[in-house]
């Protein structure tokens, strides 16, 4: 029956975005577009709740805010520029679960300031936020059609609506469409690209959730589990991290050639944990983070080791990189003390999953994350809503022939989503292609040392995507290279402060160039560490291969092969 209704709702929608019906009325009124109330997209009923005129202030220009909604209930906010449209259309993915306030994030309002009109939606769901999980909150997910709605339909009828009502208001559809999104956005850029190749010009994925259905049933199940003793307390603490993270460093800083504070690629480091595990008779409670007890070295090696099955085999691409220490704080290891029960990010979001989305027929109530088995069978029980989920085709072929362009990123530190999962994806999108020169026609991807998810970390993490992928699709300038910032005062993820601000905070006190995959940046061997242009690329020929062996290496298979 799922599948009668997705294949269902895939036809009315294709209809949808073959003639939406405009209504007719003087463009740029914000006034005449909420009392048009009603678009009757077939297949993506649209009514607007509300419409107002916010005025320009420094950071953005006077734009009509839009809230409305798709039938069932994909609730959306558009923002569109009054008399400073740029002719573009951004659309912005939801992070975690989503469902959550719609809130312009920082994506939606810098392109609303560049001139863009911007759209993001709530996933087709409203979250209740249970017991303080806010995004991780998948309660929602026990009917069938919301989880479609959030595994890939509403971002599709959301490019359907959002064009027809820019139509409306401006009298015209927007010249260039592209969509940005990280995380769970990512996963939603990946499912715009591959299954709905028309829909945008241009995509962003950045750490994309892509191979869900693992990384949530699996992956993330595993972390929570590792670092739980029996009474629910963490056995690893925030005492231990930066005990652990600058043991790492002291090994694996300078393997690119360069002591700089941060890791060029975790692949080229070869840490063993077990040189840190406390002697006999010493007492690390006197000491919180001299070193390791067995317990604490178990955890840290199964972080490090991934999630396995009784063989051994990995039933995710991907584990806790080396440089991502400090960013478990947070998603791995709880903040305060070791108090039971051991609830993070991490744990929330696993328990979500298993509890609400992983299977058509939900589990008992009383069933959790703790009661899963790590096993072949039960990867494979994952498997048919991971059809839904999950955005790991690496055939875009469809999204290349009209032109559509790609940039993907990650970060190497991200204690999330394995940065391993994104590359191992992306030498799958380069083997379909036949090579990576042949897939970075379309589809480039840019590793960024020392960023946790999405930002924070330990190395520059600002950077801006739009610029490089609008002159990409708009004039042929493939991006080569894109200039990485970091800032003194911003927090080194997971509650750390930054010892490097003193009182420079919001000072770039560092720049660094990112450069396509495989390629990455090397020290030229003089002038300051710190500036961007004494940095050039190279091809480590050992850190080229990006394929990973797991249980699930098919989900990389284009459809039909």
């Amino acid at each position: 029956m799922l599948k009668k209704f997705i294949l269902l709702l895939t036809g009315l929608v294709g209809s949808a975005i073959a003639q939406p019906p405009i209504p007719n009325f003087a463009p740029g009124s914000c006034g005449e577009l909420a009392r048009s109330g009603y678009f009757a997209l077939p297949g993506a009923p649209t009514s607007i709740s509300r419409t107002r005129v916010v005025p320009d202030n420094a950071d953005q220009p006077e734009h009509c805010a839009v809230r409305g909604l798709i039938a069932p209930q994909i609730g959306f906010e558009m923002l569109l520029p009054i008399s400073a449209w740029n002719g573009r259309y951004l659309q912005v993915g939801c992070g975690g679960y989503c469902g959550q306030e719609l809130i312009p994030n920082g994506q939606a309002r810098q392109a609303l300031a560049r001139g863009y009109a911007v759209a993001y939606t709530n996933g087709g769901h409203v979250s209740g936020g249970r017991g303080g999980n806010g995004a991780a909150d998948a309660f929602w997910g026990e009917d069938p059609s919301l989880r479609t709605d959030f595994g890939w339909r509403s971002e599709h009828v959301m490019s359907a609506a959002a064009k027809a009502i820019i139509d409306s208001f401006y009298g015209r559809k927007p010249q260039r469409s592209y969509y940005q999104g990280c995380s769970n956005g990512g996963r939603q850029a990946l499912q715009e690209a591959q299954r709905f190749p028309t829909d945008f010009d241009g995509v962003i994925a950045g750490s994309p959730a892509a191979i869900q259905a693992p990384l949530n049933g699996e992956y993330e199940v595993w972390n929570a589990r590792a670092n739980r003793s029996e009474n629910g307390s963490p056995i690893l603490t925030a005492a231990e991290l930066p005990f652990l993270h600058r043991a790492v460093m002291e090994q694996c800083d300078a393997v690119d050639g360069l002591r700089d504070g941060q890791i060029t690629d975790p692949r080229a480091c070869h840490f063993q944990p077990e040189v840190l595990l406390c002697p006999s008779g010493a007492n690390p409670e006197a000491k919180p983070g001299s070193c390791l007890t067995r317990a604490q070295l178990d955890v840290v090696n199964k972080l490090y080791g991934g999630p396995r099955d009784e063989s051994g085999r990995l039933l995710y691409p991907g584990y806790q990189a080396f440089g991502s220490e400090l960013g478990w704080l947070g998603w791995v290891v709880p903040f305060g003390g070791g108090a039971a029960p051991a609830t993070t990010i991490t744990s929330g979001i696993a328990n979500g999953y298993l509890k609400f989305l992983a299977f058509e027929t939900t589990p008992p109530a009383d069933f959790t994350y703790l009661d899963w088995r790590f096993d072949a069978a039960g990867f494979d029980r994952l498997r048919p809503m991971g059809e839904t989920y999950n955005a790991t085709n690496p055939d875009l072929a469809p999204f290349s022939a009209r032109g559509g362009k790609l940039i993907l990123y990650a970060g190497w530190a991200d204690p999330a989503i394995p940065p391993f999962g994104t590359v191992a994806y992306y030498q799958a999108v380069a083997d379909a292609a036949g090579s990576f020169p042949a897939a970075q026609k379309f589809a480039r991807l840019f590793m960024v040392p020392g960023m946790y998810h999405c930002s924070g970390g330990i190395g520059p993490d600002q950077f801006d995507l739009l610029t490089p992928l609008e002159n990409w699709v708009e004039r042929g300038m493939a991006p080569d290279m894109i200039i990485a910032s970091q800032t003194a005062g911003k927090a080194a993820s997971g509650g750390f402060s930054d010892p490097t601000a003193g009182g420079n905070s919001g000072k770039v006190i560092r720049t660094r160039p990112l450069y396509p995959y495989p390629q990455q940046a090397r020290y030229r061997g003089h002038g300051d560490i710190n500036d961007a242009t004494n940095f050039e690329p190279v091809i480590v020929p050992g850190l080229i291969d990006g394929r990973i062996d797991w249980l699930g290496q098919d989900l990389f298979a284009a459809p039909g092969k």
